[in-house]
Protein backbone atom coordinates (compact mmCIF):
# COMPACT_ATOMS: atom_id res chain seq x y z
CA UNK A 1 0.00 0.00 0.00
CA UNK A 2 3.02 2.30 -0.15
CA UNK A 3 1.89 3.19 -3.68
CA UNK A 4 -1.18 4.82 -2.16
CA UNK A 5 0.75 7.05 0.23
CA UNK A 6 0.45 4.60 3.11
CA UNK A 7 -3.33 5.08 3.33
CA UNK A 8 -5.04 1.83 2.47
CA UNK A 9 -8.66 1.85 1.36
CA UNK A 10 -10.99 -0.10 3.61
CA UNK A 11 -13.65 -2.48 2.40
CA UNK A 12 -16.46 -4.68 3.58
CA UNK A 13 -18.22 -7.65 2.03
CA UNK A 14 -22.00 -7.89 1.80
CA UNK A 15 -23.67 -11.20 1.16
CA UNK A 16 -26.41 -10.29 -1.29
CA UNK A 17 -27.33 -12.53 -4.25
CA UNK A 18 -23.59 -13.10 -4.45
CA UNK A 19 -20.78 -11.85 -2.20
CA UNK A 20 -19.99 -8.24 -3.12
CA UNK A 21 -16.99 -6.15 -2.07
CA UNK A 22 -17.66 -2.49 -1.24
CA UNK A 23 -14.59 -0.24 -1.15
CA UNK A 24 -14.35 2.85 1.07
CA UNK A 25 -11.85 5.33 -0.32
CA UNK A 26 -10.70 8.17 1.91
CA UNK A 27 -10.28 10.50 -1.05
CA UNK A 28 -11.07 10.75 -4.76
CA UNK A 29 -7.35 10.52 -5.54
CA UNK A 30 -7.10 7.21 -3.68
CA UNK A 31 -10.07 5.86 -5.67
CA UNK A 32 -8.50 6.93 -8.96
CA UNK A 33 -5.16 5.37 -8.03
CA UNK A 34 -6.86 2.10 -7.12
CA UNK A 35 -8.84 1.96 -10.38
CA UNK A 36 -5.69 2.78 -12.36
CA UNK A 37 -3.90 -0.08 -10.59
CA UNK A 38 -6.69 -2.48 -11.56
CA UNK A 39 -6.50 -1.30 -15.17
CA UNK A 40 -2.74 -1.89 -15.31
CA UNK A 41 -3.10 -5.56 -14.44
CA UNK A 42 -6.32 -6.33 -16.32
CA UNK A 43 -5.66 -9.16 -18.79
CA UNK A 44 -8.88 -8.64 -20.76
CA UNK A 45 -8.43 -4.92 -21.54
CA UNK A 46 -4.88 -3.92 -20.70
CA UNK A 47 -3.57 -0.38 -20.87
CA UNK A 48 -1.32 -0.13 -23.90
CA UNK A 49 1.00 2.41 -25.52
CA UNK A 50 0.21 3.14 -29.18
CA UNK A 51 3.05 2.03 -31.43
CA UNK A 52 2.63 5.15 -33.61
CA UNK A 53 1.50 8.15 -31.53
CA UNK A 54 2.69 6.89 -28.10
CA UNK A 55 -0.67 7.67 -26.43
CA UNK A 56 -2.07 5.37 -23.74
CA UNK A 57 -5.23 3.47 -24.67
CA UNK A 58 -7.35 0.57 -23.46
CA UNK A 59 -6.65 -2.40 -25.67
CA UNK A 60 -9.69 -4.17 -27.06
CA UNK A 61 -7.48 -7.25 -27.43
CA UNK A 62 -4.46 -8.42 -25.48
CA UNK A 63 -2.23 -7.95 -28.54
CA UNK A 64 -3.55 -4.51 -29.61
CA UNK A 65 -0.68 -2.25 -30.72
CA UNK A 66 -2.47 0.85 -32.06
CA UNK A 67 -5.03 3.17 -30.51
CA UNK A 68 -7.01 3.56 -33.75
CA UNK A 69 -7.16 2.34 -37.35
CA UNK A 70 -5.81 5.74 -38.42
CA UNK A 71 -2.65 5.32 -36.31
CA UNK A 72 -2.16 1.79 -37.64
CA UNK A 73 -2.46 3.05 -41.23
CA UNK A 74 -0.08 5.99 -40.67
CA UNK A 75 2.46 3.70 -39.00
CA UNK A 76 2.36 1.28 -41.93
CA UNK A 77 2.65 4.13 -44.49
CA UNK A 78 5.72 5.58 -42.75
CA UNK A 79 7.24 2.12 -42.38
CA UNK A 80 6.65 1.42 -46.08
CA UNK A 81 8.18 4.76 -47.10
CA UNK A 82 11.29 4.08 -45.01
CA UNK A 83 11.63 0.66 -46.59
CA UNK A 84 11.26 2.11 -50.12
CA UNK A 85 13.75 4.86 -49.30
CA UNK A 86 16.30 2.30 -48.10
CA UNK A 87 15.93 0.22 -51.28
CA UNK A 88 16.35 3.31 -53.52
CA UNK A 89 19.74 4.15 -52.00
Amino acid sequence: MAAFGGIAPSYHIELLDKPTIYWDFHSLLLGIQMMFSFMLVDDDQPLRLCKHCQKVFLGSRSNAAFCSPRCKNQYNVYKSREKSKGEAD
